[in-house]
């Protein structure tokens, strides 16, 4: 019997930071293209999860025949320490007037941006990830008053959602340091512009 090939190695998620936004200025079928990136400062949790990934079978013949899967739909969920006024003016497409007063209107619409962060590993690497064209949810605030000595930090949360570009359908990239050949200067500048993959074309013999 054949021996199985050896186990990645293995190494849990424990840390969050260097958020980045980059705003997606235009997504077609023939180009896309980002903004400047910005820095979120505050990040405590990110959570990213499948919306639908149950697929449509057909069956023929009395087995499964033929199967399709949805365009990827994801929900991106991040808790921040505070979400400030000009970072919602941008992601929630609110306007800041003459006083500095953030103004939300019933006509703002959500633009569409690319989102980066990396997580530390219990081996001191880390893992880098972009999604690719995420659109901002209302934020979720919360006020509580004080509680005579007991503090009670109240946080803010954004619900994003996350789908495939237009141009490519991409939709998320991940690396892990030290993994499929991502170094740790690989890393280094990861989260300084979005990143675009790059692949070796394949050659066909002769």
């Amino acid at each position: 019997m054949p021996t199985p090939t050896a186990s990645p190695t293995i190494s849990s998620t424990v840390g969050l930071k260097n958020m980045v936004i980059a705003p997606l200025t235009a997504d077609t079928e023939s180009i896309h293209t980002y903004g400047d990136l910005q820095m979120v400062a505050g990040a405590i949790e990110a959570s990213i999860t499948p919306d639908n990934t149950d697929p449509d079978v057909q069956y023929a013949d009395d087995v499964e025949f033929s199967v399709l899967y949805p365009d990827p739909e994801l929900s991106f969920k991040t808790k921040m320490a505070d979400v400030p006024l000009t970072i919602q003016e941008m992601v929630f497409g609110n306007t800041i007037d003459d006083n500095g007063v953030l103004i939300r209107n019933a006509s703002d619409t959500p633009s569409y941006f690319a989102v980066g962060f990396k997580s530390e590993k219990s081996n001191h690497n880390y893992r880098y990830v972009w999604l690719y064209k995420v659109r901002a949810k209302p934020v979720t605030e919360s006020y509580a008053t004080k509680e005579g000595k007991t503090i009670n930090r109240q946080t803010g949360e954004i619900e994003w959602k996350a789908i495939k570009r237009t141009h490519d359908g991409q939709y998320q990239a991940v690396a892990d340091v030290g993994e499929n050949g991502f170094t740790t200067a690989m890393g280094e500048t990861f989260l300084q512009s979005v990143y675009e993959p790059t692949f070796t074309p394949e050659t066909t013999g002769t």
